[in-house]
């Protein structure tokens, strides 16, 4: 082969890879349904009618805005495998099984014919739908368990794929496709509505609570200042407040719910006389809220006594996507008032060092089940020792969350760590049932 065909062949094969990458989910290894059109107008070739399956997750997307996008790409994955199982046990061997998008949480299913090879009409279509969804509702029950107070789990919609040469093929699949998403989606929308409900009337009710976890001196076991934590209703999907503040963002609440949650803590305040700062969690989103800078927030927090350079705005680094230099603005403007900003779970991002770097934040935390095992691990005490570098670099503190053992506080005292938070100290609590001045390390170690 001469050179010049030697070049495009390797031109064409890169071109053809990535091509190939373009239309695959690396999460499932499973291509989009557009691959399949070919092997679908097969499929139909000698039949007058074949499934289509949409099989969506419904309400355990939230599972992201609680646990993480890598909780959700496992929850995506096993729902993945099992509809790979269920070819040939439960669906026609000769269906195809592809994923709705790159990344997507959604599949698509082209089903022949029943199990027992008879043309599918649209009360059997129904049937194999409904069996589908209580079998994958059931291994995602068994293989997935989180704690999210979630009613509902996978939806499948399904309708019958025609062979009408009358139009073009691929704009039926399209078609068909786009009307099993929709029948799949109606009763999420209708779900998600009435949480839109729901949220509303927590916020008109002033349905919120808060519980209270204090932030010690690692060495001393002396309180430096307690995390607030604001609760939805108890048997309440807002129980949570990360799906609480997820909704509320997408229902436009997002401020309203803020201001809420820091009234109630604020209140919850009133006349405890604590000690140390207060670390209040809000949206990044809620930074630029004028409430912050009004007489009526500034009198709820004398009420508490406290002052603002004693009240410290916490933000998840997850948040900070886009113009840090706008974000950095806003900060500063707080500044001025006497607020301090800390930043949380740092280290769980790619941009951990730019961020800090950028918005020079008086705190920085990062969750320590990041790197458990602290202490016997070289890699992840390098970890811990890197972030208390980055800390200082910036001129923040820097402190370790969800520290759970006494082999931990060590090897956090060893990597310069000086400031915990856990279960190791103390858990959340109401403020009736904490005291909220400094304490002693018998008090807060077991």
């Amino acid at each position: 082969m001469k050179t010049d065909e030697r070049l495009d062949a390797r031109r064409l094969r890169r071109e053809y890879l990535r091509f190939r990458a373009a239309l695959r989910d690396p999460n499932t290894d499973l291509y989009t349904y557009t691959v399949y059109f070919d092997r679908v107008r097969a499929l139909l070739q000698d039949r007058p009618a074949i499934g289509v399956l949409w099989v969506g997750l419904g309400d355990r997307r939230l599972i992201e805005s609680v646990y993480g996008w890598e909780a959700f790409d496992k929850l995506v994955l096993s729902a993945a495998s099992f509809l790979r199982e269920t070819i040939g046990p439960r669906l026609d061997k000769e269906s195809l099984l592809c994923t709705a998008g790159v990344h997507a949480d959604a599949f698509v299913l082209f089903v022949p014919c029943d199990r027992a090879g008879r043309e599918l009409t649209s009360l059997s279509l129904a049937s194999v739908a409904t069996d589908l969804r209580d079998a994958m509702e059931a291994h995602l029950s068994r293989e997935v368990r989180v704690e999210t107070n979630l009613s509902a789990g996978a939806r499948i919609g399904a309708v019958r794929l025609l062979d009408n040469p009358f139009y073009r093929f691929e704009r039926r699949v399209y078609s068909a496709i786009d009307q099993a998403r929709a029948m799949a989606e109606r009763p999420q929308e209708s779900e998600r509505l009435a949480w839109v409900g729901e949220l509303h009337r927590v916020l008109r009710k002033s349905q919120v609570s808060c519980v209270f976890q204090p932030i010690v001196e690692i060495e001393s076991g002396k309180s430096v200042g307690v995390e607030a934590y604001a609760r939805g209703p108890e048997s309440s999907v807002f129980r949570l407040p990360r799906v609480m503040f997820s909704l509320g963002r997408e229902a436009g609440f997002l401020g309203d719910l803020d201001r809420l949650c820091r009234k109630t803590i604020l209140g919850a305040l009133r006349g405890s006389a604590m000690e140390g700062w207060l670390f209040l969690n809000t949206h990044a989103d809620t930074l630029v809220d004028p409430e912050w800078c009004s007489r009526e927030t500034l009198a709820m927090i004398g009420a508490a006594g406290l002052s603002p350079d004693r009240v410290v705005l916490e933000i998840p680094e997850g948040q900070l996507s886009g113009d840090l230099e706008t974000l950095r603005q806003a900060m500063e403007r707080l500044r001025r008032m006497g607020y301090r900003i800390s930043l949380d779970d740092v280290g769980s991002g790619g941009r951990s060092s730019q961020i800090v770097d950028a918005l020079r934040p008086d705190f920085v935390k990062f969750d320590l089940t990041l790197v458990r095992g602290l202490g016997r691990d070289a890699l992840r005490t390098e970890i811990v020792a890197s972030l208390v570098r980055l800390a200082e670099r910036s001129g923040a503190r820097l402190i370790a969350e969800r520290v759970e053992s006494h082999e931990e506080v060590e090897a956090l005292l060893a990597c310069g760590a000086s400031i915990g938070q856990g279960y190791y100290f103390a858990r959340e609590t109401a403020v009736d049932a904490m005291n909220l001045g400094a304490h002693s390390r018998r008090e807060i170690w077991p």
